[in-house]
């Protein structure tokens, strides 16, 4: 795995460092390794990507004028997915503040640099995947355009297999990818493996017992059997209809004793409750995170 990233001048001075590893990074040894061949950095080209290895890590580098791209990681790390992570950073970074580089017009301002850390996670980390899971007409589509900003169509229009939706917003540290399962009963033997690689699970119900009561099926046969270690936050949607429970009953009737469901009170086809919606999302990324 890619340990840590450090972007900085040719004369040691770190703009922006990254650490994904467990351990913490002693940056005074990265500052005289990178002082060692710091000799032959200058022999390469703007575009070339070179690497070096120790006895326990290694490390890839790359130049964009005045600044270093140090990667270090795992030895057994593939070169050419490396590679390919650390040229998005290239182009990335080079777009964003290619100019000011040039014109050498950041004066030494570091703090210029830290909005590329969501570009770093991005890249580095990949979107966070969220799984939107629940029965048929509860409200799962609408729930993913109200996350995305996106306008609402009350007409209801079932879900074939899975949607896939993605935001960037400043919300969170890094994009989302939303999966929009279809609810209906052909589809639910896709469930499983549509879970797979999940990052974060939302369990939709129309806030009726009888839609509850069944949405534990789901909790029972797929999440604690296949994702126990899975956060899953509960939306009680549609609660703004006279047969509605409140989110406080609904979760007392999704959680047992593996599983608490936190559970959130909404009616994703109001904009109003779109705040409300991201703000669950933000605190659950950080659980996550």
């Amino acid at each position: 795995m890619i340990q840590y990233i450090n972007v900085l001048t040719r004369t040691g001075k770190s703009l922006l460092f990254r650490n994904y590893g467990s351990s913490e990074v002693d940056r005074d040894l990265l500052a005289g390794f990178l002082s060692a061949f710091s000799g032959f950095m200058k022999e390469i080209s703007q575009s070339d990507i070179k690497s070096t290895q120790t006895e326990d890590f290694k490390y890839y580098y790359t130049i964009i004028d005045t600044i270093i791209i140090v990667v270090c990681t795992d030895l057994e790390d593939d070169d050419a997915t490396v590679n390919s992570k650390i040229l998005s950073i290239r182009t990335k970074f080079i777009d964003k503040y290619g100019k000011i580089i040039k014109d050498d017009s950041w004066a030494g301002n570091r703090s210029l640099f830290s909005d590329f850390e969501q570009e770093l996670d991005n890249i580095i980390l990949g979107a966070i995947k969220i799984s939107i899971i629940g029965f048929g007409g509860v409200g799962k589509t609408t729930l993913t355009k109200l996350i995305c900003g996106k306008n609402v169509d009350l007409e209801y229009v079932p879900t074939i297999t899975a949607d896939i939706a993605s935001y960037d917003g400043d919300e969170f540290e890094r994009s989302i990818t939303l999966w929009d399962f279809a609810g209906q009963a052909q589809f639910r033997s896709l469930w499983n493996s549509l879970l797979k690689g999940s990052d974060l699970c939302i369990l939709v119900t129309d806030s009726t017992f009888e839609n509850i009561n069944g949405s534990k099926e789901i909790i029972h046969d797929i999440l604690d059997k296949f994702y126990q270690d899975k956060l899953v936050i509960g939306i009680a949607n549609k609660q703004d209809l006279p047969n509605r429970l409140t989110p406080e009953f609904c979760e007392r009737i999704l959680s047992s004793e593996k599983r608490i469901i936190k559970t959130h009170g909404m009616i994703a086809i109001e904009p109003m409750y779109r705040e409300k919606i991201l703000a669950i999302l933000k605190e659950a990324i950080k659980k996550i995170s």
